[in-house]
């Protein structure tokens, strides 16, 4: 579990009796609201005149102050809801609030290989794309980079193109330069590197969902089992709009004919063709090792011939890999170990 986005809506007795300046002060009482520890876990989003309060609760918040530590069970998040439920009841005018649930955030923590980054899985992030669009065709995902050496850092797909107006939303980003980037000074980030010696390695893959429920009284709210109720359908959501190993296969098939035409139409036009050059040139469009050896066995029937190229371009291919740190003769299989951690999410 991640975060939550609520809205606790204030009975119509207490609002009868009340002030916009007294609906205000509500906003600081919520944002000062700690854990045993001390930590604030959280942000009020919005108040409005007609008594709707906005709240973004953070469970990792609640036991480190900070969004990286890993929430890994429903106790730890029914833990919170009742310590956050307990402060409600012991104020004046929020106690017999109703709780509305908004939107529910599920991020699955896969740790990259240590030789890799997140850029590194630029490839994989691509057929990502191409499956999400398959499945949600109003769709257009984004990726966010850094300029100045165009580095992916975050990729967000959502069932609109809108994605500020979505119903369901998958973002996949660098956990690492994510927190860096909310951290004002770099001593107070080496401190929680050094806390978290792991966090350079984590791709986060984040589920986030509107919500639409009937209203909880506070004290239901408090046993309401967010986790259990929604972990297992955003993991079925992830799988089925990005992993879909049917979708994924048809891909490779596609992909595969599309390169073997374009290897065609490119030796006929050179006098002296060079597999490395081929390669070279088709490289933004060459996703995996497997993509290019299929449309190798599509257009080249000589297996003298076909085991020739393919030698030479699995040296092109790995020259890329060692050169630019990005995964591309085994894309399928990286992608496996990403589904088969995330299948094993969440099993208590």
């Amino acid at each position: 579990m991640d975060t939550i986005q609520i809205a606790l809506k204030l009975s119509k007795s207490i609002l009868n009796e009340i002030s916009y300046g007294d609906l205000n002060d509500l906003r600081g009482y919520i944002e000062n609201i700690k854990s045993p520890k001390g930590y604030r876990y959280c942000d009020c989003l919005e108040v409005s005149r007609a008594g709707n309060i906005v709240v973004k609760i953070s469970y990792p918040r609640y036991y480190r102050g900070i969004n990286a530590f890993l929430i890994s069970n429903n106790r730890e998040c029914m833990k919170v809801q009742k310590s956050f439920c307990e402060e409600i009841l012991n104020h004046s005018l929020l106690f017999d609030a109703e709780v509305i649930l908004n939107r529910v955030d599920i991020p699955f923590t896969f740790m990259m290989d240590p030789g890799y980054d997140f850029n590194s899985y630029k490839k994989i992030y691509q057929i990502f794309n191409y499956i999400y669009r398959r499945k949600n065709i109003n769709a257009k995902p984004k990726a966010f980079a850094k300029i100045q050496k165009f580095v992916i850092e975050t990729l967000i797909f959502t069932d609109t193109s809108n994605t500020s107006a979505y119903n369901s939303k998958i973002m996949i980003y660098n956990q690492h330069e994510n927190i860096r980037s909310k951290t004002n000074c770099e001593i107070d980030f080496e401190i929680i590197e050094k806390e978290y010696p792991d966090l350079f390695r984590r791709m986060r893959i984040e589920v986030s969902k509107r919500v639409q429920r009937k209203e909880f009284s506070i004290d239901e709210f408090s046993k309401f089992n967010i986790f259990r109720e929604y972990s297992e359908r955003y993991k079925k959501y992830l799988l089925k709009n990005i992993f879909d190993l049917d979708e994924i296969e048809d891909f490779y098939d596609e992909q595969a004919q599309e390169l073997a035409d374009i290897f065609l139409d490119y030796r006929e036009g050179v006098s002296n063709f060079i597999y490395e050059n081929f390669i070279y040139k088709e490289m933004e469009n060459i996703f995996d090792y497997e993509i290019i050896r299929r449309a190798l066995k599509i257009c080249i029937e000589t297996r003298k011939t076909r085991e020739k190229a393919i030698t030479s371009i699995r040296k092109v291919l790995r020259e890329y890999e060692r050169d630019k740190n990005i995964i591309v003769m085994n894309v399928y299989d990286t992608i496996l170990e990403i589904r088969e951690e995330i299948e094993q999410y969440f099993l208590d």
